[in-house]
């Protein structure tokens, strides 16, 4: 059986792996786009000289301006190039070298963690022995039983009041007068109006019976609020309680391990998850970078293009084909070495481009199977699946289906569906008797962490309602229809 931190940190170990391969892969494609560019650079350079070989001194010079011209314009643009693609390269080995301190210090935090858990783990048969004899423990486990049996039975009341005001009171609310005189607070201090339109509010208050459905509708709407409140109180009597319980568990395991193991543990987590944080966002700025870089390495970015093509429309001029074709009609043994050197650049280059399209095809793929790895790790921890009590009964998911999840044989939603089929959450040793429930256990062992209160439901009261018999809203009430 495997743990979820082994299975996490193999896939992790598998993504730098197949990052340090892009990134070699990257840097080859760069040599040979800038070996092509530099082969170019030589055939124009060759070309000059058998223009020098075969033609008058004046369309020779013609020819050499132009192609000098071309030639200065795209090593202008490819030093420009170099400057970019230097900047780019320095500022990804900076986030890089960020990247590896802080996963150093990531790491040294989970070995840490991981002890603390494996120390916690083996105290916890001894702890529940020592506690559940300790009258003042017992005690307090009641107090936070009941009031919990308590706040939930509130809840529930104010949940089952809620439901009876809203069904009751709709008589109220569909009838367009009451709400009328309603909403003015006719029948209250607050209502202010006078004269004529306060008597016709007394003639329509006394057609519709408004006095005795105001104090019913009242009553009606203020249960639901007092209960509500109520429900309240006595959910943050059982949380107080409950954190009361859950120190003396958190200190019986001080008391036992010399040192306070569960907050050492918690400390350990928050600290784990900002660098998980600043991992997170470095792994985005790495990622543009890299983006960019395989931009570069590929000769898809504009400076390139335009280099190559001032290169490309100069050595692919009438004359200058003009100036091959008559050097291979009439060869003599001094052009014939200049149109061998021609002829040699020119299958060297179709070589180079050969196999810059062969790495541009692998490094699409390594980039792809790259993005699968990234999603997988992702989801381990939003799931939380790299935590103590996480584990997979899977062998596989670090050998065999790992491996073929890296040469892109299985996608990375096939990889998680196996992982997920394989997970379990393992709970510590014990009887559940010092940390009942896991309330007080740090959350990387299936507790709430110094959040007590979570083991206490805290419902919305107004999401149902309290049974307050057939009385209100019931019987006689004629609404504002019959006006």
């Amino acid at each position: 059986m495997l743990t979820g931190r082994q299975t996490l940190g193999t896939i992790e170990q598998s993504l730098a792996d197949l990052r340090r391969e892009e990134a070699e892969l990257t840097k080859r494609i760069e040599r040979a786009t800038r070996a092509m560019t530099d082969l170019q650079e030589r055939q124009s350079e060759a070309y000059r000289d058998l223009a020098r070989f075969r033609m008058d001194t004046d369309a020779a010079g013609a020819l050499n301006t132009r192609l000098d011209s071309a030639a200065r314009e795209a090593r202008r643009l490819l030093d420009k190039r170099n400057a970019d693609y230097k900047v780019l390269t320095d500022q990804l080995r900076s986030c890089e070298a960020e990247r590896g301190q802080l996963q150093k210090e990531r790491s040294d935090l989970d070995e840490a963690r991981d002890a603390a858990e494996s120390q916690m783990d083996e105290l916890m048969e001894a702890i529940d022995g020592r506690l559940e004899n300790d009258k003042a423990y017992l005690a307090q486990r009641e107090r936070a039983e009941t009031a919990e049996a308590t706040a939930e039975a509130a809840a529930s009341k104010a949940e089952t009041s809620n439901a009876d005001r809203e069904q009751k009171g709709k008589a109220y609310e569909d009838d367009p007068l009451f709400i009328y005189l309603w909403q003015r607070g006719y029948g209250t201090p607050d209502y202010t109006h006078r004269g004529l339109v306060r008597s016709l509010d007394r003639w329509v208050a006394g057609l519709i019976k408004f006095d005795g459905a105001r104090a019913n509708y009242a009553m009606l709407t203020g249960i639901p609020e007092r209960m509500a409140r109520h429900a309240e109180h006595c959910a943050d009597i059982a949380v107080e309680e409950q954190t009361k319980l859950a120190e003396m568990s958190r200190n019986a395991m001080t008391d036992a391990a010399g040192t306070d193991l569960v907050g050492a543990i918690e400390t350990q987590s928050e600290d784990i998850d900002r660098i998980d944080a600043q991992l997170d966002k470095l792994d985005r700025q790495i990622e543009t970078l890299s983006a960019a870089l395989t931009e570069f390495s590929s000769g898809e970015d504009a400076d390139f293009q335009k280099a190559e093509e001032h290169l490309s429309v100069s050595l692919q001029a009438d004359d200058l084909n003009d100036l091959w074709r008559a050097a291979i009609a009439t060869p003599s043994p001094e052009d014939e070495k200049i149109v061998q050197r021609i002829e040699d650049l020119k299958d060297r280059i179709e070589q180079v481009a050969r196999e810059i399209r062969q790495d541009r095809e692998l490094q699409r793929d390594i980039s792809r199977r790259r993005a699968e790895l990234s999603d997988v790790i992702k989801r381990f921890r939003s799931k939380g699946y790299g935590s103590w009590e996480s584990t997979f009964s899977d062998d596989k998911l670090t050998t065999v289906l790992l491996g073929e999840l890296v040469k892109g044989a299985i996608t990375g939603a096939d990889y998680w569906a196996r992982a997920e089929r394989s997970h379990k959450r393992r709970k510590p040793r014990g009887r559940r008797v010092a940390f009942p429930g896991g309330s007080g256990l740090p959350k990387s062992m299936g507790g709430f962490g110094g959040d007590f209160g979570r083991r206490t439901k805290r419902r919305d009261p107004f999401k149902g309602g309290f049974k307050t018999g057939k009385s209100f809203g019931s019987g006689g009430f004629k609404t504002g229809d019959s006006f």
